[in-house]
C-alpha cells in the first residue's frame, strides 16, 4: 500500500469514545495521567468529552485544557446552542459537532425531521459556534450508511458555514478499504483545501485496514484511541496505527513516545477491565515471541526471517522459546 508523503495526524478520542466503552470509568487523575501519556505519546490533538452532559465531564474538559499540553483540545456536542456553549465555557479549542442526515438518523434520533430541516441545523450551529471563537470539526453520524448526495451537500454547507475539518464516520464500522479508498478520494476530489478526519469504528474488524486505506486516498486526520478503546467493538487503536505509519515512512515514531503510548495502555487496561490481548500487535506480550522450531532457527540467524518490523523500534525486544520437535 503507498501512503501519501504528508504525515497523517491523530486526533486520540479515548477520553470520548473510550468512555463509551461498557463498564468503563475514568477518574479525574486517571484521566489526567491518560492525557499527558496521550500528549507524550505524539498524538496531534485530544478529543475529551462532552461537556454539556454533566457537570463531570465539564470538568474533565476543563482539567485536559488547563494542563497545557502543547496539543489542541477538542470537545463534543451535538448540532445545537445549548451543547455548543458547554464547549465554549470548557475552554476546549475545536467544538466536534456532529449530526445525521441519514433516513435512519431522521427516524431514531431526529424526531422525523426532514432533510431540509437538518441542514437548518447545521447551518447554525457551526455559524452559532464560529460566533464563539471555536474551531469546528463537523461529522455526519453514520457517514457510510448516508446518501451519496446527502453527504456531499451537508458536508458542502457545513463548509460554506466556515467548519474548519470534516469527518467522516464510519459509526456502525460496515465499511471496507476498497469502498473507503473510492469515497475519500471523492471527497478529496470535491473539497480540496478542507481537511478531511476519519473515524472508523471495528465491528467488522476492519478498522486498522480501513484507517490505512483512508490515509492513502488524501485523508489527513485519523480518529484513534489507546488499545482502540470505545463503543462496542472499539475504534482504530492508537499505538498499532503508529507503528504501521513507522513501518511505512509515513509518520515518526520514538521509543519514548512508544513508552508514553504503553504507559497509557496500562491506565486504560485498568480502567476498563480490558486487558490487551497476549497475542494483540506491538504491544501484546507475544507480538515478538517465536516458538516453532524453524522459527527460532530462523530468527537465531536473521530476524527478519519472522518479524515484520525491527521490535526496537517499538520499544520491544524478540524472544524464542526452547527449540522443540514441534515445527
Amino acid at each position: 500500500m503507498h501512503i501519501t508523503a504528508k504525515p497523517p495526524r491523530l486526533i486520540d478520542a479515548t477520553l470520548r469514545e473510550g468512555l463509551q466503552a461498557p463498564n468503563t470509568i475514568f477518574s479525574e487523575l486517571d484521566i489526567i495521567h491518560i492525557a499527558e501519556r496521550i500528549a507524550e505519546g505524539g498524538a496531534d490533538m485530544i478529543e475529551v468529552g462532552h461537556p454539556y452532559v454533566s457537570q463531570k465531564a465539564m470538568l474533565n474538559t476543563r482539567s485536559v485544557v488547563d494542563m497545557q499540553l502543547g496539543v489542541p483540545v477538542l470537545a463534543h456536542a451535538r448540532a445545537c446552542r445549548p451543547d455548543i456553549h458547554a464547549v465554549y465555557e470548557s475552554r476546549a479549542d475545536w467544538v466536534g459537532v456532529f449530526l445525521g442526515v441519514n433516513e435512519i438518523s431522521e427516524k431514531s434520533r431526529l424526531g422525523g425531521r426532514d432533510f431540509e430541516a437538518l441542514l437548518d441545523i447545521i447551518s447554525d450551529a457551526i455559524s452559532y459556534a464560529k460566533s464563539l471563537g471555536l474551531s469546528v470539526r463537523f461529522t455526519i453520524e453514520d457517514t457510510s450508511r448516508t446518501d451519496q448526495e446527502r453527504m456531499a451537500t451537508a458536508y458542502a454547507l457545513a463548509i460554506e458555514n466556515g467548519a474548519d475539518r470534516i469527518c467522516f464516520a464510519d459509526s456502525v464500522g460496515l465499511m471496507e478499504p476498497k469502498a473507503v479508498t473510492d469515497t475519500i478520494r471523492n471527497l478529496r476530489q470535491r473539497h480540496p483545501r478542507i481537511e478531511i478526519e476519519t473515524h472508523f469504528h471495528n465491528d467488522r474488524g476492519l478498522a486498522m485496514a480501513n484507517a490505512l486505506a483512508a490515509i492513502d486516498s488524501g485523508a489527513d486526520w485519523i480518529s484513534v484511541s489507546v488499545n482502540g478503546l470505545g463503543e462496542r467493538c472499539g475504534i482504530t487503536d492508537h499505538v498499532v496505527l503508529a507503528a504501521n505509519l513507522l513501518y511505512l515512512d509515513s509518520r515518526a515514531l520514538s521509543e519514548d513516545q512508544v513508552r508514553s503510548l504503553a504507559h497509557a495502555s496500562s491506565i486504560v487496561s485498568r480502567c476498563s477491565g480490558q486487558e490487551i490481548s497476549k497475542s494483540s500487535p506491538v504491544l501484546g506480550k507475544y507480538a515478538f515471541t517465536h516458538t516453532a522450531r524453524l522459527h527460532v532457527l530462523a530468527v537465531h540467524k536473521d530476524k527478519r526471517s519472522y518479524e515484520w518490523i525491527d521490535p526496537q523500534l517499538l520499544g520491544r525486544s524478540h524472544k524464542t522459546a526452547e527449540i522443540t520437535d514441534n515445527p
